[in-house]
């Protein structure tokens, strides 16, 4: 079929638009193809992928807005692609990639929005595009609380500026790591949200595996809480009104230094005096060392033996003395647990487990899932994981633990 012109139109469509050109879209979509596969790959990872693909899966569930830009390329391209009388397997590829990416992008965002909108939660898009990683402000002193065993247990100090009328409570910060990694430095993540609120802030040291831990590192922690009470009123802290924050195996064990304390099973690894506390935070923190041994993986197993020195097999109370599920009573503190339903390091088991144990024996808890967060959901300073964690700590404290002093009945 020829125009009025006499030249066959397809003949006039090659002159427009040069194979080389045309070969080079093509070649731009399978590229981007490709890159969208791996985003999506890294997205869905499932909980035994490597730990270098959770770190980055959790960077894009939390900042999973600019998933946005990729999938709409995409989408464009496969546009392109059946107007240009694409292979068909690029063009159905091209437009299922785009539709996966963009659920990618908005799913984490609207599971964020949904949880903060049940709470009365503001979520700030201004704080959202902050950088991954901002301000960290260095501790007012750091201080050696204990030398055990030839290692020296430190502790830093964060203080409000703001002067207090009287002693007010403190939050101690037990950080993560798997027992056998991490530092106290991951405190100065949420130094300021604390001192700005008015509470003194004291990330405390642990002593870490190998050699193991287990019956040592609670006892380090509750020797912390014994120095800080020792030294309360040095820094005008109401030694009454402590609070335990951990994270991942801070959060293990900032909720059994919280609910064993007295129990001569795990004593202080110093001289300490009274350990209790006034309440317990754990955000993604292990509670059944043996549901965890038997059920969750080889790479768990092998950090459990390396925290206990012993495999669960002959050792069953040992786990058990170990796991903060079996120490809750009536006395336990009121406790907040936050954790990522796709939690690929901790599952979702353990605090839903916690929390199931704690409304048996009547202990105030609050107890929320982020349904889309990975582990560690709240290291980035600007995604809604951190907004969420905020608002839920914040609200927490305040009933039971708040700044101004003990809240009176």
């Amino acid at each position: 079929m020829s125009d009025n012109r006499g030249c066959p139109r397809h003949w006039r469509t090659s002159l427009l638009r040069p194979a080389p050109f045309s070969l080079l879209l093509t070649a731009l979509t399978l590229a981007h193809l490709a890159g969208c596969l791996l985003l999506a790959a890294v997205f869905f990872a499932p909980p035994r992928s490597p730990a270098l693909v959770h770190f980055f899966k959790g960077i894009l569930r939390e900042y999973s807005l600019v998933l946005l830009v990729p999938a709409l390329l995409t989408a464009l391209l496969a546009a392109r692609g059946w107007r240009a009388g694409e292979w068909s397997w690029l063009r159905w590829g091209a437009g299922a990639a785009a539709l996966l990416v963009f659920f990618a992008a908005v799913w984490p965002a609207l599971s964020a929005w949904r949880m903060a909108r049940a709470h009365d939660i503001p979520l700030g898009p201004r704080d959202y595009f902050r950088p991954l990683v901002g301000h960290r402000p260095l501790p007012s002193q750091t201080v050696r609380f204990a030398t055990l065993e030839g290692v020296d247990l430190h502790a830093d100090l964060f203080l409000p500026g703001a002067p207090a009328s009287g002693p007010r409570p403190a939050v101690l910060y037990l950080h993560g790591g798997g027992w056998s990694g991490g530092e106290r430095g991951h405190a100065r993540a949420w130094a300021d949200f604390f001192t700005s609120r008015g509470y003194p802030f004291i990330s405390l040291d642990y002593r870490l595996f190998p050699p193991a831990t287990g019956l040592k590192a609670p006892g380090d922690v509750l020797c912390g809480i014994g120095w800080v009470k020792a030294h309360a009123a040095t820094y005008g802290i109401d030694p009454d009104q402590l609070v335990l924050f951990g994270e991942s195996a801070g959060g293990h064990l900032a909720t059994l230094a919280g609910y064993a304390a007295g129990d001569p099973r795990l004593p202080p690894s110093c001289e300490a005096g009274d350990t209790s506390v006034k309440a317990v935070i754990s955000f993604y923190g292990p509670s059944d060392l043996i549901f965890e041994a038997e059920h969750i993986g080889p790479g768990t197993r092998r950090q459990l033996e390396g925290f206990t020195g012993v495999p669960l097999e002959g050792h069953q109370e040992l786990y058990a003395l170990l796991s903060p599920l079996t120490h809750v009573g009536p006395k336990a503190p009121p406790t907040l647990l936050l954790h990522g339903g796709a939690d690929s390091v901790v599952p979702l088991h353990a605090s839903r487990a916690l929390a199931a144990r704690l409304e048996q024996a009547g202990v105030p808890h609050q107890f929320f899932t982020l349904p889309y967060a990975e582990h560690a959901f709240d290291v980035w300073d600007g995604g809604f994981g951190r907004q969420l964690a905020r608002a839920l700590v914040d609200r927490f404290l305040q009933r039971h633990v708040p700044a101004g002093g003990p809240r009176r009945p």
